[in-house]
């Protein structure tokens, strides 16, 4: 069967705004070969077409990329299986197994993703199910879309929960980290402006330290802190309230709600 378009993307919202810039900024697929479909919202990207309905996209794209929240998808699944042309299905949406994707696309191979939001800068992470029964065009192209956009490794769906958890959702988790550290700063006295560019710097680094390190992260710990100074009071505060035990404590609740949206 013969396409119009290479790639159609089902829902608008802000991961599928991210996958689409970085795939036209590297050039992989050109704008006139993508379009997408929301009933509420544009794309908002020069050169691609954003349909109210799902027609289109189901009839004329040989690759289509679901990324609408799963509770919408188990609205939706029965029309979008009935209508779809497509040669692939590629899902983004968390929870919903490639088993619950695949009853409704019989006729498509489908690949199970999950990125992150960084994708919008490159600096994306995804997680890319495994699958030994689609073609190795089809799995190479897949990969080259999320390659172009970040760090890319494959794991057994068994793994998507805790991907989940850990990278899907974690940009959150920085965030927070980094918002606490600069409100912080300002209530010491710094600027605003100030303690983003220290707290943004800080990280930075130390993410770029532990990156290249051969030691363990532990170690890098103790290197910072020093016996009766500075470092170590604001280290053994963290631990007596529990810090490893609260941010566990968060991502088993994080990948949990996964395992539900899932069944």
């Amino acid at each position: 069967m013969e396409y119009n378009y290479k790639l159609g993307i089902i829902g608008a919202g802000n991961m599928a705004k991210a996958i689409a810039n970085g795939i036209v900024e590297s050039k992989l697929i050109e704008p006139s070969k993508i379009i997408a479909t929301d009933p509420f919202c544009e794309l908002g990207i020069n050169g691609i077409i954003t349909y109210k309905n799902n027609e289109k996209v189901l009839a004329e794209c040989e690759y289509i990329l679901l990324a609408v929240k799963p509770q919408i998808f188990n609205e939706i699944a029965e029309e979008l299986g009935a209508k779809c042309k497509a040669r692939h299905i590629i899902s983004i949406m968390a929870g919903i197994t490639y088993a619950g994707i695949k009853k409704y696309f019989e006729d498509a191979n489908v690949t199970r993703v999950m990125p992150n939001t960084p994708c919008k800068l490159k600096k994306g992470m995804t997680a890319i199910r495994k699958n030994d029964d689609i073609p190795n065009n089809e799995k190479e192209f897949v990969k080259s879309i999320f390659d172009s956009i970040g760090k890319t490794i494959y794991l057994e769906e068994d793994l998507f929960h805790a991907i989940t958890a850990v990278s899907g959702s974690g940009p959150a988790y920085v965030y927070m980290f980094i918002e606490g550290m600069i409100e912080s700063g300002v209530k010491m006295g710094l600027s605003y402006e100030d303690a983003k560019t220290c707290v943004l710097q800080t990280f930075a680094g130390s993410i770029g330290m532990v990156d290249t390190a051969s030691e363990p992260i532990s170690d890098l710990i103790k290197a910072v802190c020093s016996k009766g100074g500075t470092t170590i009071q604001a280290v053994d505060s963290f631990k007596q309230d529990n810090l490893y035990e609260i941010i566990d404590n968060a991502m088993i609740k994080c990948r949990n709600r996964s395992q539900e949206l899932g069944k």
